[in-house]
C-alpha cells in the first residue's frame, strides 16, 4: 500500500499478512515507522494498536491522527522557506536539521519537520543521508493533508524494551516488521537516529520462543532468517507481492508460529 512517510524497507507482504491474520483480529505491532503493513491491517478490518519507544516517531503519528491538516500546513510553510535559502546555506542547514529538527516547542512543528526531513532524503531517514528539495512531491502533501484511519492506535514504550512486553499485550497476533537482518556487531552503545529502533536479533528469537501467542515477523532477504527460524513456518514473497519458493526471488520472508 501507498505509505504516508518513505521506508527504504518497502515491505511487499501486506496481501500475504492479511492471508494469516483474519479480519476483525486484535493486533498488536511493533518497531512503528512508516506503518506500512500496521496501516494496511487496520485499513482492512483489524484492530491494530502500533507500538514505539520512539518519542519522535510516536509524536509525529500522535499529531497526523489528531489534525493531518495542521501538519500539513506547517510542512508547506517550512518548504517554502526553505527554497528561498541558498544551495550552500541549505547544505548547512540539512546537516543542522539532521543532528536535531525537534527542538520546536510545538510537537506539529516538530512533526512538519519529521515529515519534509523524510520526503526530502533519499532513503526516508530523518537523520542521515543526502537530503534534496527535489525529492519532495507536492502530492505527499495531499496525501498527508487528508490522511484519516480506523481501527490504528498508538501505544508508546520505553526506547528498547519491547522485547520486555510482547507477552503482555492484550491482542490476537503479535506483528513484528523488523526488516533488515544484521549481526548487531558494534552495535551496543552506538547512537542511533530519532527514527531508528536496533533490533538484537537472536534476543528476539528467543523471545518469540517463549511467547505464548501467535506471532508473525517479517524480514527482508536474508539467508541466516531462514537458518535462525528453521523450525517454523516460512513464506516468502517476491517484489510483487506473491508466494514464491524460490529464493532468488524472495523480497520478504515472513515467519508465523502457527
Amino acid at each position: 500500500m501507498k505509505t504516508l512517510i518513505k521506508d527504504s524497507l518497502n515491505f511487499k507482504s501486506l496481501s500475504f499478512i492479511k492471508e494469516l491474520i483474519p479480519k476483525k483480529s486484535i493486533v498488536s505491532s511493533f518497531l512503528l515507522y512508516s506503518g506500512a503493513l500496521a496501516c494496511g491491517l487496520a485499513k482492512d478490518e483489524r484492530y491494530v494498536t502500533s507500538h514505539t519507544g520512539k518519542h519522535r516517531i510516536y509524536e509525529f503519528w500522535s499529531c497526523v491522527l489528531d489534525d493531518p491538516r495542521r501538519v500539513s500546513d506547517n510542512v508547506k510553510y517550512i518548504y517554502n522557506m526553505l527554497t528561498k535559502v541558498s544551495p550552500r546555506e541549505l547544505e548547512n542547514l540539512f546537516i543542522a536539521l539532521q543532528k536535531d529538527s525537534g527542538d520546536s516547542p510545538d510537537f506539529y512543528v516538530r512533526s512538519a519537520y519529521f515529515f519534509l526531513l523524510n520526503q526530502i532524503s533519499g532513503s526516508g531517514s530523518i537523520s542521515s543521508g543526502k537530503m534534496d528539495l527535489k525529492n519532495f512531491n507536492p502530492i505527499s502533501l495531499h496525501t498527508l493533508q487528508n490522511f484519516k484511519i480506523n481501527n490504528f492506535h498508538l501505544s508508546y514504550e520505553n526506547d528498547g524494551e519491547f522485547l520486555e512486553i510482547l507477552n503482555k499485550k492484550d491482542s490476537d497476533f503479535l506483528l513484528l516488521p523488523v526488516g533488515e537482518y544484521s549481526h548487531n556487531l558494534f552495535e551496543r552503545g552506538k547512537n542511533k537516529g530519532p527514527e531508528t529502533t536496533t533490533v538484537y536479533h537472536k534476543q528476539l528469537f528467543q523471545s518469540l520462543v517463549d511467547i505464548d501467542k501467535k506471532w508473525v515477523i517479517v524480514y527482508k532477504k536474508h539467508l541466516e532468517v531462514f537458518e535462525l527460524y528453521k523450525h517454523y513456518n516460512t513464506f516468502m514473497v517476491d517484489k510483487y507481492g506473491k508466494r514464491t519458493i524460490k529464493k532468488d526471488k524472495c523480497e520478504d520472508i515472513i515467519i508465523a508460529n502457527f
